[in-house]
């Protein structure tokens, strides 16, 4: 069926029973003129009445517009629409016999419509029961049963008509007995009866059929059935109770007729369209557990008190004891009893999870050497299982381990305090979401320590990769002296020994004093070299005069302004150490890399610290991970400090260096 016919089906069909509907209101409100409001009353039979009207003709359009290929959706609406006929033939009736008796044409026929009206509906939930989730039954044998059922229900509708049960008393009121011989009377009698069980025997059997499609399904397709199992597990207490309540026990029987009326449609229509809506699997072993201990809870309280009541007698108040002793041992019982049920029913009902989490529990409530990534591992069969924490210190995912990883946009985050924990990557073809996600919601304990873990794991990590690029840099630097040494005043020295051995060689006086004249000056040469090498390492100003003179100093020869504020404090060597050549890197970038045209110093020691805050206004994006700056966060690191460096407002980089130090 094309799109366009079904929404215009789906229209008339809603319009159909809102003009029904339209119709019993009309009719009531003639009936309420006529004198006989207590007949149009709001009671019970009105609240499933609507109901099971409204959830059946909802279903029915939403599934007739999304799926207009499967038959289901018909069905319900004319479920809908078969509801809402039979409340106009109820009030159709009343209003012709009862009411204003004669004022309305065949008004005793309808009656008896009225009565054999909701015969259709137990055909037509069979075959939606039947045509559940696929639009097909079972099998051909299923089929043949469903046609069986159907034809039982009309067969049974037939003789409701030709031969009636006796009337509503209202009714029976006007029209009176009607007799027939005794032996017809009694050949009806029992064929319409037989005819109603074998018409609620088939709707049993539809339900039957569907517990057979969920033996025999996917993993798919006992999802979507899970759903009508909510609904059609407690079907045949509904079919009894219907033939038990009728017609002495109303409440009963609406009760039990509207159960199946207004959850089927509902059930059906998750089935079909929306079954990955819910955690279903979760919802029915939560709703049997907590059916099973309310029972035992009753039973509990029963037979202490009747049990008390027998002991101490009713004299004297003593009822108030029974019921606080049958209370306090349903309170005792209720916590085992639920663990017992909620432990059966799902190792009954869904077994691999009833094992995984089982697995999982286990280890949360006494861990062992494993960790939770190769308990999960394990547990969900899925070797490719991983599992990555955040550090909010550092703002970045980890292994357990403290190595740095990068989390899928599909990987599961477990979440607490709407704070990120975990995030679990598996694989999505082998293992089903909602077990993976039951899974690590046991786990969740185990996996906020594994992230605390992860973040030590972390420190220790970044600890030791700081050690090995300060070996580096220091062999890097030693290298670097070495090679200065040897091209520089090395080989001025030894010129100089060279150009002195010959002249000595040679005897000439002239010779040996313009020798040591030019070995004056070489060896001048090499100790400006040697001092600028030893400037370089560790200025001697620094030392001398404290971090602001080496810094003046250090301005002074930039080819660019460089304002220039420092504490007058003097701290210890290491700190002021590090804070030069912090400030030094920073200062060199932004001569170098940054095409800056000026440059801010300050350098300012508040309680317990010493902070080194360069500033430029160059074009910005230094990179902390670079050799330069990585090495000066590595010596913060390495006296308990760090080193940040972030963007200027306006364009500029700021590398801030905060270092701890006694007050």
């Amino acid at each position: 069926m094309r799109q366009r016919t079904a929404a215009i089906v789906v229209v008339s069909g809603c319009a159909l029973v809102a003009a029904t509907v339209a119709g019993i209101l009309w009719i009531e409100h003639r009936i309420d003129e006529a004198g006989r409001s207590d007949l149009t009353d709001f009671g019970v039979d009105d609240v499933w009445f609507i109901s099971a009207m409204a959830s059946a003709t909802v279903v029915g359009a939403i599934l007739g517009l999304r799926r207009p290929e499967h038959p289901v959706g018909w069905l319900f609406l004319g479920l809908g629409e078969s509801i809402a006929l039979s409340g106009l033939l109820d009030v159709y009736s009343l209003y012709g016999v009862v009411a204003a008796p004669g004022s309305l044409p065949a008004a005793e026929v309808v009656a008896v419509l009225s009565d054999a009206s909701f015969i259709p509906w137990f055909t037509l939930l069979t075959l939606i029961l039947h045509l559940t989730p696929t639009g097909r039954p079972l099998s051909r044998r299923w089929g043949w049963l469903a046609a069986a059922s159907v034809a039982a229900g009309l067969l049974w509708m037939l003789t409701s008509l030709v031969w009636p049960d006796p009337l509503d008393p209202p009714l029976d009121e006007v029209t009176g007995p009607i007799a027939l011989p005794d032996q017809l009377d009694a050949v009806l009698r029992v064929t319409r009866t037989s005819l109603g069980v074998l018409t609620g025997a088939g709707l049993v059997l539809a339900g039957a059929s569907l517990l057979l499609r969920f033996h025999r399904s996917d993993r798919d397709d006992r999802r979507r059935l899970l759903w009508l199992v909510v609904a059609v597990v407690p079907l045949p207490a509904y079919v009894v109770l219907a033939y038990v309540a009728s017609p002495d026990y109303p409440l009963l029987l609406y009760a039990a007729t509207g159960g199946f009326v207004f959850l089927i449609p509902i059930a059906t229509g998750l089935s079909i369209a929306r079954y990955h809506l819910y955690d279903v699997e979760r919802v029915l072993s939560r709703a049997v557990t907590y059916l099973l201990v309310s029972g035992v809870l009753a039973v509990t309280f029963a037979v202490v008190v009747i049990s008390m009541g027998r002991i101490v007698g009713d004299q004297g108040g003593r009822s108030q004891l029974s019921a606080v002793v049958g209370t306090l041992a349903a309170v005792a019982v209720a916590a085992p009893a639920y663990r017992a049920f909620q432990e059966a029913i799902d190792r009954r009902f869904n077994r691999r999870r009833f094992d995984v989490v089982r697995r999982v529990r286990a280890h949360v409530r006494e861990p062992t050497d494993q960790s939770i990534e190769s308990v999960l591992r394990q547990a969900l069969a899925d070797p490719g299982l991983r599992a990555a924490y955040w550090v909010g210190e550092r703002g970045r995912w980890v292994t357990e381990g403290g190595h740095p990883v990068e989390p899928g946009p599909d990987d599961l985050e477990v979440r607490r305090h709407d704070l990120p924990i975990a995030r679990v990557a598996y694989t999505v073809e082998t293992v089903e979401p909602e077990l993976v996600a039951a899974a690590i919601d046991e786990a969740r304990p185990e996996l906020e320590n594994a992230g605390l873990r992860a973040a030590i794991a972390l420190q220790l990590t970044e600890v030791r990769e700081s050690r090995q690029r300060i070996a580096a840099a220091q062999l890097s630097e030693r290298r670097r002296v070495e090679r200065d040494l040897h091209d520089g005043a090395q080989q001025r020295l030894l010129a100089l020994a060279l150009q002195l051995q010959a002249a000595q060689v040679n005897g000439d006086p002239e010779r040996l004093r313009e020798a040591v004249e030019s070995g004056v000056g070489e060896l001048r040469a090499a100790v400006a070299e040697l001092r600028e090498l030893a400037n370089g390492l560790h200025p001697a100003v620094l030392t001398d005069s404290g971090l602001g003179a080496a810094l003046d100093d250090l301005a002074s020869r930039l080819p660019l302004p460089v304002d220039v504020r420092v504490t007058d404090r003097r701290f210890a060597p290491p700190i002021e150490s590090t804070a030069w050549f912090i400030a030094c890197e920073a200062i060199s970038n932004a001569v170098k890399h940054a095409d800056a045209s000026e440059i801010e110093v300050r350098v300012e020691a508040p309680p317990g610290g010493l902070v080194v805050r360069v500033s430029d206004d160059g074009s910005g994006g230094a990179d902390p991970r670079g050799a330069g700056l990585r090495g000066i966060a590595d010596r913060a690191e390495a006296i308990g400090g760090s080193v940040r460096v972030e963007a200027r407002p306006g364009g500029g980089t700021v590398v801030t260096g905060e270092l701890p130090c006694e007050s």
